[in-house]
């Protein structure tokens, strides 16, 4: 059988639904050799994701998935192979989870205002170590005022939304730079999202790699066949290394599980070795 993996997975350290521990024994069981723990803005989960990797036979490497912006385009940078315990990484991450506290305080205030009835106590028990909308979102859903998760982000949440707050986020140069300097790879994640034409993503790409962006990630749920391969043949043209996951969130209504499957999305197992072969140049060495 050949083995598969997944570089783009959450866990209840942001907004995924499953402990690191359950998500790995998940990828076990779905056979996995491989799992990157990227939460958003945060390594909280990657000492547990670590360790309940070895003891259930999947590799697994450290992640982060940094929300970031360049000239007005929302950009999501993941980063891998990392020092999880790099002094100027953690400062920067603080940094992060800093914004993101006066942002979830804005939303709460905008529901307050709108007269719905919402506690700090309450997204705590929901979101447990980093609140974001998506906590926002189910407990809406919870105290029926949205009909479910979607229908809270498209009345309340969603950009322009009475509830939607802007993110402060650094600058993705800022970003890439702090996983560079912890020793680990950057790469932009799923490019169609920052622009569904495609139109920006090639002068986006170039100026990201004079940053220090090391890849892309090609292989993505919502990637075309024929988007795949037009950002394979873009990272070829820069050098860049490939990417894949399914931005795992814990969902059992989403279309790709963990690791996809047939029908959905496959991330080969030498994304992995190609990415391992562009640390250990840079003198990184993983398991």
């Amino acid at each position: 059988m050949t083995p598969f993996i997944d570089l783009h997975t959450h866990s209840t350290c942001s907004d995924g639904l499953l402990t690191p521990p359950a998500l790995l024994a998940l990828a076990a069981r779905r056979k996995l050799a491989a799992i990157a723990l990227t939460d958003h803005d945060t390594v909280a989960g990657l000492p547990e994701a670590l360790a309940h990797g070895t003891r259930n036979g999947v590799e697994v490497i450290t992640g982060i998935e940094i929300s970031s912006g360049l000239e007005g385009v929302s950009l999501h940078i993941l980063g891998y192979g990392f020092n999880h315990e790099h002094p100027g990484l953690l400062s920067f991450i603080e940094r992060l989870q800093q914004a993101r506290h006066i942002r979830n305080q804005g939303i709460m205030e905008r529901l307050q205002a709108l007269g719905i009835s919402i506690t700090n106590e309450e997204l705590a028990r929901i979101a447990g170590d980093q609140i974001g909308r998506p906590h926002f979102a189910r407990l809406l859903t919870l105290k029926g005022v949205s009909q479910n998760p979607q229908d809270a982000f498209s009345r309340y949440l969603k950009r322009g939304g009475p509830a939607f707050v802007e993110h402060a986020k650094p600058q993705a140069d800022e970003a890439i730079s702090r996983i560079n300097e912890a020793n680990g790879l950057a790469v932009l994640a799923h490019p169609i999202y920052s622009d569904p034409s495609l139109e920006k993503i090639p002068a986006l790409v170039a100026q990201l790699k004079d940053y220090g962006l090391a890849g892309l990630e090609t292989f993505y749920p919502t990637h075309s066949k024929k988007v795949c391969r037009y950002l394979q043949a873009l990272a070829a043209e820069h050098g860049l290394l490939l990417s894949g996951g399914t931005d795992y969130h814990g969902d059992k209504h989403s279309a790709p599980p963990l690791g996809g499957n047939a029908k959905t999305i496959r991330i080969p197992l030498q994304l992995l070795h190609d990415i391992k072969t562009r640390l250990a140049s840079n003198g990184v060495t993983l398991g």
